[in-house]
């Protein structure tokens, strides 16, 4: 996966240049890959796409006395530029030695004042210090280990075994924590003495001193109901409206071929309407089954925006086919379920320079399940330990708390008894927001978000270049800390601001949300009417003829996991789970996984989600954990 990495001896002595290059190469998973190091008392690098080479993230300052590797993108270069007095040339200007020029006039401040999506690190050869910072959001995983002999860090954990030759161990408790909310808590990974990097964070190591010190630098701390302002509707689209503009603009200045992913929501068509308003070349991507209501959204969208669409069919197998290159690059922590893109990504990267995601739900991630609206009560507040239960409950994804005995042996299950609850309380902010909600949007932005929805977008990653407009400084500020909370229930807001500053968009309908407030029936309903028809009388006759029982209702989703697991990925998925390897393991019952196997196969219930993970365990345990 593109990345940076770095590592310096605790005891002083150089760090063999020899095995800075089997970090590198451990981070290089083909031939689209290329690499740069800096080998001094310090070693460090990048991974980067062959076709971003030319960014040159990897530089000294003037006397060779700062070295800077950065992933990413810093948008606001010209800004500081001019407010700082920095040696601005232009757009093209070095990345690296812009933060070494930053960090020359602001010391650990330095990332306080940078708008972006990025890791970066800095050696200080005359303190003899090593500085890793990433953004507020943690949009690029980085992990780090502090053991006997050197400090180390790299993009992905298995770097970290290769580079500080660390012994695979697992980590037992990231199990169930990964079953239950589809991620792992904290700084956790599935490895012993390798740690995950916390969203805003700055991490310092001292070697005279062997001191390693962590803060955050940006919190989510100001989202209190003191903190809004009241104006009018009016004034808050129109601000919307601005920062949404500058935004995408700040992410495609240095691009000309601009992809979009185009679902059939709110916050990529936002992001693909503001982008075909800035003069690029902008084509606009969709994925999903055949005759799915994603391909007819987007089409209608694009056409509505003039922009090309490509739509690319998931292959049924695509989970036989790529499994175990998802495990391997992701360090089991990217899930296979949610890797439903990756057979086209070689194909979109011919088409464009970099894609756009549309994110929105960094900072709200609440909107996808909405909370009780007492949670927006002052008077309303929850203990830590009732908030911690509470999350627990409605981020349950996979294996609830009570089928714990059902699903794991004996042995183990008393091994890990009450340790999730702990872990969770142990994520739960202390401080007294002024109402529920403010605790809980920052929970999701410093846990679930980073886990889960930026790990498992690591896969574009190894890919494409990826871009997230609605993760702008600015722009996140806005709708943090301007915008009330109840004009985010449910994405209110956003689709009244689309309809602001779209109009024309205004009629086509929302995927799970039928047609906007007052738009007429329209084709695109009468046509998802009859496609639906269509998918179901297909999945019927499958059922009459694999001798399965038929259903009356079931999801109609462009991710048809269901459905794969029972067809083109049905031999892969049996033959894994059936193994005696897995079945032997020590942490599921045997009977558990036949119990799941037999009844996803034959249609009696649907467990996609616990095979793919089940799958995503025991991959892992093959990978990284059985040859050693």
């Amino acid at each position: 996966m593109p990345g940076i990495f770095g590592c310096i001896n605790r005891n002083g002595e150089p760090f063999p240049r020899e095995a800075s290059i089997a970090i590198a190469n451990s981070l290089k998973h083909g031939d689209s890959y290329t690499s740069r190091l800096i080998v001094d008392s310090c070693a460090l690098g990048i991974v980067e796409h062959t076709f971003l080479q030319d960014k040159n993230n990897l530089a000294y300052d003037k006397d060779r006395s700062l070295i800077c590797v950065l992933r990413g993108n810093i948008y606001n270069k010209e800004d500081l530029s001019k407010e700082l007095d920095i040696d601005f040339i232009s757009g093209d200007l070095n990345d690296a030695q812009f933060i070494i020029d930053l960090f020359a006039l602001k010391d650990l401040d330095f990332v306080k004042y940078i708008n972006g999506s990025f890791n970066t690190a800095i050696y200080d050869k005359e303190a003899d210090t090593l500085i890793i910072a990433n953004d507020r959001y943690g949009t690029y995983p980085v992990f780090y280990s502090l053991n006997k002999k050197t400090f180390i860090f790299a993009s992905e954990a298995k770097a970290l075994l290769k580079g500080a030759e660390i012994p695979p161990l697992v980590n037992k408790i990231a199990i169930p924590e990964f079953f239950t909310s589809s991620y792992l808590l904290g700084d956790k990974t599935f490895f012993q003495g390798i740690r995950y990097v916390s969203p805003a964070s700055i991490l310092v190591y001292n070697r005279p001193t062997d001191n390693l010190q962590q803060k955050q630098y940006w919190d989510f701390s100001r989202g209190t109901t003191s903190a809004f302002k009241s104006q009018s509707y009016e004034s808050y689209l129109e601000t919307f409206k601005k920062l949404a503009r500058k935004a995408v603009e700040r992410c495609v200045q240095d691009k000309e071929r601009i992809g979009v992913f185009l679902s059939g929501g709110l916050d990529s068509r936002v992001i693909a309407a503001f982008a075909s308003q800035t003069g690029k070349e902008v084509i606009t991507f969709t994925f999903g089954v055949k005759g799915c209501i994603q391909k007819r959204i987007a089409e209608a969208i694009s056409e509505r925006l003039g922009l090309k669409n490509v739509f690319y069919e998931i292959p049924p197998d695509f989970i036989a086919r790529y499994s175990e290159d998802i495990v391997f690059r992701g360090d089991g922590l990217v899930r296979i379920r949610d890797c439903h893109f990756i057979s086209m990504l070689e194909e979109v990267r011919k088409e464009v320079d970099t894609v756009l995601l549309g994110i929105y739900g960094v900072l709200f991630g609440w909107q996808r399940w909405e909370h009780p609206k007492k949670f927006f009560s002052q008077e309303h507040k929850l203990s830590s330990t009732d908030l911690a239960n509470y999350l627990i409950k409605r981020y349950s994804r996979v294996l609830p708390l009570q089928d714990y005995q059902e699903a794991f042996t004996k042995e183990f299950y008393e091994e890990i008894e009450g340790a999730v609850q702990k872990n969770f309380m142990q994520t739960v902010d202390q401080r007294d927001f002024e109402h529920t909600l403010g605790r809980i949007t920052r929970w999701v932005l410093f846990n679930s978000e980073p886990r889960y929805i930026f790990q498992n977008l690591q896969y574009i990653n190894w890919y494409l270049e990826t871009r997230y407009p609605f993760l702008d400084n600015e722009l996140v500020d806005f709708l943090a800390f301007t915008l009330p909370p109840e004009l985010k229930i449910r994405k209110i807001f956003l689709q009244k601001a689309l309809n602001y500053c779209f109009p024309s968009l205004s009629d086509i309908p929302i995927e799970h949300g039928g047609a906007p407030p007052g738009a007429p029936l329209t084709r695109f309903l009468i046509g998802e009417f009859i496609a639906s028809l269509k998918r179901r009388y297909v999945r019927t006759l499958e059922r009459i003829l694999s001798n399965r029982p038929i259903r009356l209702f079931e999801s109609d989703d462009y991710r048809d996991y269901n459905r794969w697991l029972r067809i083109d990925s049905r031999n892969y998925a049996l033959k894994v789970l059936l193994d005696p390897r897995t079945l032997n393991r020590g942490y599921f019952k045997s009977d558990y996984i036949r119990k799941i196997v037999k009844e996803h196969m034959t249609g009696k219930k649907d467990h996609d989600q616990m095979i793919c993970d089940l799958i995503n365990l025991e991959l892992m345990f093959r990978i990284f954990f059985d040859s050693n």
